[in-house]
């Protein structure tokens, strides 16, 4: 290859790896995002939601900005991801999923939202969460999660729950609806669950005011 070729060759190199088709749009007012429509939102403020997506006015409809998008998500703690569908050639509709919210953590003089991808809730109005099953304790999130996990598994009805309080580092105490109180011992949640399941599916009819199945393959009722 000639000198002439190669520099020809480099400049070409260059001008493609550097070039950004977008500018030229972009400074002709080609997909420029000139509006920006956010729904979706229950438990963040919508008002401020856009007025921070507004961010994206005057940007590229084609690349959105991901790291402007993340941080408008990381500084709203209820959002878990948005959707975002472009309306060529000028708008964006941005639908907001928030975490569900599962329990109120009454977690010393704090009270926190516990979601149901176990995410911490800290900023809400208690009034607006009220009937939420309640928990108390200094326990693990992970271990709570365990626990969830099993009663998801064996279909067990979670609006027959009222509260769950963690009792000694040793134990779960489940207030079911109907003046019932469930003991769990800190092992194999799963087998505990199925076993708790078939017992209320046997006795539904019988009056007991408590069930123990903190001893492995042994239940207790009175």
């Amino acid at each position: 290859m000639n000198k002439t070729k190669r520099y020809i060759f480099l400049a070409l190199l260059i001008f493609l790896t550097t070039f950004n088709p977008e500018l030229p749009l972009l400074k002709l007012g080609f997909f420029v995002i000139k509006t920006v429509h956010v729904s979706g939102s229950k438990n963040t403020d919508l008002e401020k939601l856009k007025r921070q997506f507004n961010i994206l006015v005057n940007s590229s409809i084609l690349s959105i900005d991901d790291k402007k998008l993340n941080e408008i998500i990381r500084q709203n703690e209820w959002i878990y991801f948005v959707n975002i569908y472009k309306k060529f050639p000028s708008t964006i509709n941005i639908e907001v999923v928030e975490h569900e919210p599962f329990i109120i953590w009454r977690k010393g003089n704090n009270n926190l939202i516990i979601t149901k991808e176990f995410t911490l809730i800290e900023k809400y109005n208690l009034n607006n969460f009220s009937n939420l099953i309640s928990a108390k304790g200094n326990f693990n999130i992970e271990d709570l999660r365990e626990l969830y996990k099993a009663l998801n598994n064996n279909n067990f009805d979670l609006s027959n729950i009222n509260s769950f309080e963690f009792i000694n580092s040793d134990r779960w105490d489940l207030f079911l609806k109907g003046n019932k109180k469930i003991m769990l011992g800190r092992h194999d949640y799963n087998q505990q669950i199925s076993d708790l399941t078939k017992l209320l599916i046997q006795s539904k009819d019988e009056k007991y005011t408590y069930v123990d199945l903190r001893l492995k393959n042994k239940i207790f009722i009175k």
